[in-house]
């Protein structure tokens, strides 16, 4: 009997170990996905940024083209 009561425990603290281990390893993936969102929010800021500065351009250009041709008419 006290071997088996021996062998549960080894069994049991086996058991804490891995989901300790388990614990852990969810804790660092879910920081990873954090970071990860975080770096995906700041890369889609500087995205909407250039789309921004990509339009401001494309208007300056189309106003230099319309001065451009009144200048030469």
């Amino acid at each position: 009997m006290n071997k088996s009561i021996g062998t549960l425990q080894d069994k049991i603290s086996r058991l804490v170990n891995e989901n300790t281990s388990l614990e852990d390893d969810m804790r660092t993936a879910q920081e990873n996905l954090r970071l990860s969102a975080n770096q995906n929010q700041k890369m889609q800021r500087e995205i909407n940024e250039f789309k921004k500065k990509i339009e401001d351009n494309n208007r300056e250009n189309e106003t230099l083209k319309t001065k451009i041709n009144k200048l030469s008419s």
